[in-house]
């Protein structure tokens, strides 16, 4: 049998951001640009006989530089989501996030755009990682809006056609630090790209969401899911028009399962997101053939959520603490 290898490194400049390829010889490749997020804007694995998209790519980066939550995988924090005019409290201090002066909300946190640092790469018959991170006091811009110094980490491992995202989040302060994670990838409904992406089947394991107000935000009550809203069986991608923030996740052996089936070509992939992460938004793009399975630690706007007295786990590092978690992506395949 012949040996799997595997590669990592710096692969070339696109619109002037380095990229970095995770590569397993012919059978799978993740795509990273740390300068813009440290977004891992493609992920493709080959059937044997065909590449097929898992992430649904930008059409190039100058377009996720300026679109930086509509492709890719971005990761948010320090809070995902919105938080209602960019307005909170914690210890008995307020404190304000930017935002534009018509909007209700701010969205998806401060280090979208930010360039993290590659700190290590290596490869071996095992697998191959990428890892890279961002120290909060380099830049200014986001300790004034959120004065915790923090480090988080990020670690892409492949192995065996299996991508999988570490994440690990340290206070390096001196207080106690509030904070919620979540991230935010795009998977194509058309994996193979000739398969019918209306009749994906699409499958998130919750058996609640939150009512949200007119500005996407939690109102604080939790409903059952009834009708298209229920997705533990399944779904049909083309009856679906979602931006629901479920909860009450069901885990199986320690992770939930999100799953996109192609049922006319037997393919289908799952992000698995371990019990770290208590909500799974769903959100379906407009006029495209892709759906996001957003794993979060918190609902939108938790921490005015928990000031109302209402539990919506906000986690609380005390300095030096670090928080982790880890989501995984694969491609499946099912004969006809």
């Amino acid at each position: 049998m012949a040996q799997t290898s595997y590669s990592v490194g710096k692969a070339w400049d696109s619109h002037g951001f380095d990229v970095y390829s995770i590569e397993q010889d012919g059978k799978a490749i993740a795509e990273i640009v740390p300068a813009l997020g440290n977004n891992c804007y493609a992920f493709r694995v080959s059937d044997g006989k065909n590449w097929l998209n898992l992430i649904d790519e930008p059409p190039d980066l100058e377009t996720l530089k300026q679109r930086p939550t509509a492709f890719g995988n971005p990761i948010l924090f320090p809070f995902p989501n919105r938080i209602r005019n960019g307005k909170w409290e914690f210890e008995g201090k307020t404190y304000q996030f930017d935002k534009e002066p018509e909007s209700p909300t701010t969205i998806h946190g401060l280090l979208l755009n930010r360039p993290y640092k590659v700190d290590k790469h290596e490869a071996n018959e095992t697998g191959a990682t990428l890892r890279c991170s961002l120290n909060s006091q380099d830049f200014p811009d986001v300790s004034r809006q959120y004065p915790f110094p923090f480090k988080i980490e990020i670690i892409y491992t492949l192995k065996d056609t299996v991508l999988k995202m570490e994440v690990a989040i340290t206070n390096t302060g001196d207080g106690n630090m509030p904070m919620g994670f979540g991230i935010h990838p795009y998977f194509s409904t058309n994996l193979t790209g000739t398969a019918d992406a209306s009749k994906a089947v699409i499958t998130v394991p919750v058996n609640k969401y939150w009512e949200l107000d007119d500005v996407l935000v939690p109102t604080g009550i939790q409903k059952d899911v009834t009708g298209t809203l229920d997705l533990r069986n399944g779904q049909p991608f083309e009856k679906l028009k979602l931006d629901h923030v479920f909860t009450d996740v069901e885990l199986v052996d320690g992770v939930s399962r999100c799953r996109i089936e192609n049922r006319d070509t037997g393919h289908g992939m799952v992000m698995e997101s371990d019990a770290q992460f208590r909500e799974l938004v769903v959100y379906t793009p407009p006029r495209r053939d892709a759906i996001c399975f957003e794993p979060y630690t918190c609902p939108t706007d938790a921490i005015n959520l928990e000031a109302k007295g209402i539990p919506a786990g906000v986690i609380v590092l005390s300095p030096g603490e670090t928080f982790s978690a880890t989501v995984r992506i694969m491609l499946t395949y099912n004969s006809k």
